[in-house]
């Protein structure tokens, strides 16, 4: 890899993870948090003065964008946007599969809402993303090496927690960032959900409601 001040973040899960390559030298930091948002400019601060880096001097940024617990999601991106923004930086996102190393099928699982499941899927080329059921859960990975965070009653899985190390997210985002994939900016930047949380549905159909109340009322 290039040379280059770069700093990784990922708060999509219950770990809080972030990595810094900087002067030929790398720090990380993976720690489980209840409420990450809280930690993460301590931990960065942290780690940039370990290395005697300054925000500014930083080339890139990278994150993981999910599929992930809602609030962590949003909250370290928004962190990230900040950065990207005050500090003219492009930003690197992979998913969190992404960031994980496989050269054959696996299956990797990680909790969504009570009763489900995000299921990632490599193949041997490439993931695809999809909510499961609980129920589910043991025909799909039937005769599939998989991978959770916890274990699963009635599931023959390997417990990894976290799925992957501050120094593999690192070296995922920092190898996309020098190859100029999966660029964005401040504004482009934005969470990957399987499929949008409750509490986004149930603003958007408060949303649509008060906009069906403003159409009829224009009509009578």
């Amino acid at each position: 890899m290039i040379d280059l001040n770069f700093l990784a973040i990922d708060t999509s899960s219950n770990w809080l993870k972030v990595a810094l390559s900087a002067n030929e030298e790398v720090v990380t930091l993976s720690m489980r948090y209840k409420r990450r948002a809280d930690f993460l400019m301590i931990e960065i601060d942290h780690l940039l003065k370990s290395l005697d880096v300054k925000l500014e001097e930083l080339d890139g940024i990278g994150c993981v964008t999910g599929p992930g617990h809602f609030t962590g999601l949003r909250s370290g991106l928004a962190t990230v946007k900040a950065i990207a923004f005050a500090n003219s930086l492009k930003i690197t996102a992979l998913t969190y599969p992404e960031c994980f190393s496989s050269e054959e099928p696996i299956v990797l699982l990680r909790r969504a809402r009570k009763g489900w499941w995000y299921f990632s899927h490599f193949d041997g080329e490439k993931w695809s993303y999809s909510l499961q059921p609980q129920e589910k859960l043991k025909e799909l990975t039937e005769g599939k090496k998989t991978i959770s965070e916890v274990k699963i009653d009635g599931l023959n899985v390997e417990v990894r927690s976290p799925i992957f190390t501050p120094f593999d997210m690192l070296k995922k985002l920092q190898e996309a960032f020098e190859k100029g994939e999966k660029l964005y900016d401040h504004l482009s930047l934005k969470p990957f959900y399987v499929q949008r949380p409750i509490a986004e549905e149930k603003l958007m159909e408060k949303k649509r409601g008060s906009t069906y109340e403003r159409e009829s009322q224009k009509s009578s």
